[in-house]
């Protein structure tokens, strides 16, 4: 994960955003293949989701599409967490 300080975070604009709040992490990846083919080099990815599965699955998903996990935050109590995460695609 490339390191990012807070404010800088906040500064960033997301090219696209893809919200798989309440749904399961399977169909949101499929989403995600979908919405990232859209999203051009360099661009950043803000993806939300509400599965805490997804914490690992994208970590390890761009580890291997070669994109960098800028940011991954989670907000909420924790019967209710919501969890956002920034992406920006590789150029490969």
């Amino acid at each position: 994960m490339t390191a990012l300080t807070p404010a800088s975070v906040n500064e960033l604009t997301p090219t696209k955003t893809l919200d798989n709040r309440g749904g399961d992490c399977a169909s949101g990846f499929v989403q995600l293949l979908e919405v990232m083919d859209s999203v051009p080099a360099g661009g950043v990815l803000e993806v939300l989701s509400t599965d805490p599965a997804s914490r690992r699955e994208l970590r390890d998903w761009t580890q291997r599409a070669g994109h960098d996990l800028l940011d991954a935050s989670t907000t909420g109590p924790f019967w209710r967490r919501e969890f956002r995460f920034l992406i920006r695609k590789g150029t490969n």
